[in-house]
């Protein structure tokens, strides 16, 4: 048996048979890649397998003679992809314009980048950091923080983004 992600869900098969031949079958209506005579595919599930949470594959011997043909049965189950959450867009004033962060990340950790020049602090694998904007930060006006899930297990990474806005500050 085996558990995949959501979003990482293809299947690498592998079968064997001592008849030297079998065919893998579905409970569901995904495919198999190359096909279901080969041994190694992969199994691509489809949106409805997906949805249902689980499905069953079945590899059964061919060329059996005079015996009869022989099953085994594989359970494969879809679990949730992870989801991260980089916190609201903020408008800043340059002569404030440090902001803290409040990521949040069902993996329990991630990574922020930003399109800017800022730093972290205290570094960019703190979910709750402040980002310190440069002074090009500053100029620019508005810089976009990426955060990106880590530690994701079999699944691939997630995003989400929030754009700090920079106002000029007042003068007297």
């Amino acid at each position: 048996d085996d558990s995949v992600c959501v979003n990482n869900p293809n299947v690498t098969l592998n079968g064997s048979s001592s008849t030297g031949s079998a065919t893998w079958t579905t409970s569901g209506t995904g495919t198999f890649s190359p096909n279901n005579t080969t041994m190694n595919a992969t199994y691509i599930p489809s949106p409805a397998d997906i949805a249902s949470g689980s499905v069953t594959i079945t590899l059964t011997s061919n060329n059996n003679g005079n015996c009869l043909a022989v099953t085994d049965v594989m359970i494969i189950t879809f679990t949730p992809q992870p989801t991260v959450s980089a916190g609201p867009d903020q408008t800043v004033c340059a002569n404030n314009a440090n902001v803290l962060l409040s990521g949040t990340s069902t993996t329990g950790s991630g990574s922020w980048t930003t399109s800017g020049t800022g730093t972290f602090t205290p570094n960019n694998t703190t979910l709750n950091a402040t980002y310190v904007p440069s002074s090009a930060d500053t100029a620019a006006g508005t810089v976009t923080l990426t955060l990106t899930s880590t530690n994701n297990g079999g699944c691939l990474p997630v995003t989400d983004q929030m754009v700090i806005t920079i106002t000029n500050a007042p003068t007297a």
